[in-house]
């Protein structure tokens, strides 16, 4: 099982500018939900914390756009991952980090191929493509 599971809205079709979806994140304890929510910003913040994660080390990501921070810890090689009143406990962080690489990697995949269906550039994503190489 995966610990990131998401999905885009696909009402008419995807929104590869501004793509919006469903996101969970289900620990070993507890879940993070959204939904209807900005894929690529929960996916920026994902990075952000598997870029720094570090034994005894908390940090904070501010989605800028969405109402709460993200605050991860990794203490005694357990991580936990609070968004605003929401938790989640993740025991395997090596699967973490190899969970967040592949949802970034099939997500850029999906814009790529919408932004050439409608014959635009693809977005610059530049943090989740320096991520996904």
């Amino acid at each position: 099982m995966s610990y990131l599971q998401w999905s885009l809205d696909r009402e008419n079709e995807i929104n590869f500018v501004e793509p919006t979806g469903d996101f969970y994140l289900i620990g070993d304890e507890g879940e993070i939900i959204e939904k209807f929510t900005s894929i690529d910003i929960f996916f920026e913040v994902l990075v952000e914390g598997a870029n720094n994660l570090k034994i005894g080390k908390s940090i904070v990501v501010d989605p800028l756009i969405e109402p709460n921070e993200f605050h991860f810890d990794y203490q005694d090689r357990i991580l936990q991952i609070t968004y605003g009143r929401q938790q989640t406990i993740i025991l395997d962080r090596h699967k973490f980090i190899a969970d967040v690489y592949q949802a970034v990697s099939e997500l850029l995949a999906i814009l790529d191929r919408q932004s050439e269906t409608k014959h635009q550039p693809r977005r610059s994503l530049a943090k989740l493509r320096a991520y996904s190489i």
